[in-house]
């Protein structure tokens, strides 16, 4: 039978993206990649999506494996195209979320010498994937093509990626790069029994995966030096404590605990408290966070991206009940630490990244005299705030969650009562501030709460970066319990942020909310183009507050007034326009008697509530979105020319000055 060898390289590349755990796709049309498109397309294991925007592209699938914690595949032409998918290769790798980028790339013969939509891909993302892997040219020898000669390298590229991170296999295709008829209908053919066979195996959720599959492979010593054509096996080995296998600065002092260590630490602890910073790795999520828990005076702080939501974890009730959700005000109002129940911590425990809450970096670090254990996450020894916590490697880790515990504190049931009541009151305020504020002037305060009345408990929200994912703690804090809570903090950019929400939205099949800032939804704007896609409802938020208001609350503002029209960034775009020419639906609230009128406000929660998860049914959707669920006809998607009629738009016209002066009010 005639075949085409591109086509058999890209066939093989994509089954065995299949067979380790790929199941998305998100493709940016061109031509060099037509081989990878047919491929995926035709594969009903892999549900495939089409964005024209390959930088909205890349936090697509960003966004689709930030809550499947499964690889998701990018696959693109040549050229430029890749270059735009960096940036949410920057936050996958900052983030931990896994990626598998597919760049299709002009053969030997076309490079250096002027060919169109060339450029040099070979290691395109520098140091932000896991892994590179530079394919040769599909061929055949002695009558055998050589696909089978890098098969080792793309399988431990894909389990890479699987651990928490993008990886990078760049191919080169020469033309023709259609298949035959035959070879078409046979690849088909072979697929639909590859994923029937491969159904049950599939079915299984991450927190079930081996502790070490769970963790980047650099904290765990595994080799992923970038690589070309090159065949090989590498094993873990352990740490053995010494600073120079890890990537730390020699003039810092470094403590590493061992298992007894952390066993007699955790034990001495009569009150610990343990902050999870955005994005823990799945192991500290799964494994960790329900050990740690189970001390019975730990009390546990969320920042924004560390959602306690949709993870089938250990015990949940129990951790939910731990969290304390007025924190962030209390730690900006410290001057007094007596009169809270923080001044009895003697204890704290780090999951997740650094801290990015100033309230909650001073506090580590006015407290360097406390026991500090820090369990290193996507980074070695994250201390970005120069607290000298002691770390604790994933080998330590791992071991320490399967010994017995010697937890012999009693539990301090006024020491939980006093923070369970503060909630309470805090609550109470919050009310009082917002339900019976008579003035005209919007605050963005005032549209938080606001939207916590009436986006449903369950309904996943994106909390944009800059202003919205820090107004979050302070004004809607029931959302760290009662809704899944996604935020973008790895590289903490605007960038991506609606594509991103697309992608979630897409993987999830639920209906969400994103709230975000004029800027960061401007700066994004190309992903409506992909508005199309969306079968659920999605609202997008936009608090619109003149621009880039934040830097007003910079000391750059005390020091250089004058020079501030060089940090704001007003814009007059018609945003209602720009829903117009989208096809998306538009409301628009100016002041506050407004915001608590009922209409406006029915209508999105009747809109959010479709198909949103009951009480009784959380644990099991949860499950859900931590499994990977092949249909036996997985459909593709390509760019829908259907009514972008599931997402609409909600903006706010809010007063900059009034919310700075009334964060400042509540942090008092």
């Amino acid at each position: 039978m005639q075949k085409t060898l591109s086509f058999n390289w890209a066939s093989a590349l994509i089954k065995e993206c299949y067979n380790q755990g790929v199941n998305e796709a998100i493709l940016s049309p061109g031509s060099r990649n037509t081989s990878l498109t047919l491929a995926l397309i035709h594969f009903p294991g892999i549900r495939c999506f089409s964005v024209i925007d390959e930088r909205s592209a890349g936090f697509m699938a960003l966004g689709m494996s930030k809550v499947s914690k499964r690889p998701t595949l990018l696959c693109c032409t040549s050229g430029t195209a890749g270059a735009n998918y960096y940036p949410a290769i920057i936050e996958a790798y900052q983030s931990s979320i896994p990626l598998v980028v597919l760049t299709a790339d002009r053969p030997a013969h076309l490079q250096q010498v002027g060919a169109s939509q060339t450029i040099q891909q070979q290691h395109l993302f520098g140091g932000h994937v896991l892994d590179f892997i530079q394919l040769p040219e599909a061929k055949t020898q002695n009558g055998k093509e050589n696909s089978s000669n890098v098969q080792k390298d793309v399988i431990r590229a894909l389990q890479l990626a699987t651990s928490g991170g993008p990886v990078h296999i760049n191919v080169p295709f020469n033309k023709p790069f259609e298949p035959t008829k035959g070879q078409l209908n046979k690849y088909v053919k072979e697929s639909r029994a590859l994923v029937l066979e491969a159904e049950n195996d599939f079915n299984k959720p991450v927190l079930d995966l081996h502790s070490h599959l769970l963790v980047r492979p650099e904290l765990v010593q595994i080799s992923t030096q970038s690589r070309v054509n090159s065949s090989i096996t590498v094993q873990a080995t352990p740490f053995n404590n010494k600073r120079k296998n890890l990537n730390q600065a020699p003039n810092k002092t470094v403590h590493l605990l061992d298992i007894n260590q952390v066993q007699n630490s955790y034990a001495e602890m009569k009150r610990p408290m343990i902050v999870i910073g955005s994005d823990p790795t799945p192991f500290q999520w799964f494994k960790l966070l329900p050990t740690l828990a189970k001390h019975p005076n730990s009390r546990i702080i969320l920042e924004a991206g560390a959602s306690l939501y949709g993870w089938d974890l250990e015990d949940s009730k129990l951790i939910k009940s731990k969290v304390i959700l007025e924190w962030e005000a209390w730690l900006y109002n410290l001057k007094h630490p007596s009169s809270t129940p923080f001044s009895s911590i003697d204890g704290i425990i780090r999951l997740g990244k650094e801290v990015v809450n100033p309230a909650l970096a001073r506090f580590f670090s006015e407290h360097k005299h406390l026991t500090q254990l820090r369990f290193i996450t996507h980074e070695p020894f994250e201390d970005a705030i120069a607290s000298e916590p002691s770390f604790i490697t994933p080998e330590v880790a791992f071991s320490w969650v399967n010994m017995p515990k010697k937890n012999t504190q009693v539990t301090a049931k006024d020491w939980h009562g006093v923070f369970d009541e503060q909630h309470k009151q805090y609550l109470e305020l919050l009310a009082k501030q917002f339900t019976h504020d008579k003035r005209d002037i919007l605050t963005d305060g005032a549209v938080f709460y606001r939207l916590s009345t009436i986006i449903p408990s369950s309904i996943p929200i994106f909390l944009s970066n800059s202003l919205p994912v820090r107004d979050q703690a302070l004004f809607a804090p029931m959302w760290s319990i009662d809704n899944p809570l996604i935020a973008q903090r790895g590289a903490a950019g605007i960038d991506g942020i609606s594509s991103t929400t697309l992608g979630v939205s897409l993987s999830t099949n639920l209906p969400m909310a994103l709230i975000t800032g004029d800027i960061a939804f401007l700066y994004d704007i190309n992903a409506l183009l992909s508005a199309k896609l969306i079968t659920q409802p999605l609202v997008i938020f936009v608090i619109n507050n003149g621009g880039g208001s934040i830097f007003s609350s910079l000391p750059v503002q005390q020091v250089a007034p004058e020079s501030m029209e060089w940090f704001l960034t007003p814009q007059q775009v018609s945003i209602e326009h720009l829903a117009q020419g989208y096809g998306l639906s538009y409301t628009k609230i100016t002041h506050s008697k407004q915001l608590w009128e009922t209409n406006w406000a029915k209508l999105v929660k009747n809109v959010l509530r479709t198909n949103t998860l009951t009480s009784e049914n959380n644990n099991s959707r949860a499950k859900e979105l931590n499994v990977r669920k092949p249909d036996k006809l997985n459909p593709s998607h390509p760019t829908s020319t259907n009514s972008a009629s599931s997402v609409r738009i909600v903006e706010f016209i809010t007063n900059s000055q009034a919310s700075i002066a009334e964060r400042n009010q509540f942090r008092q």
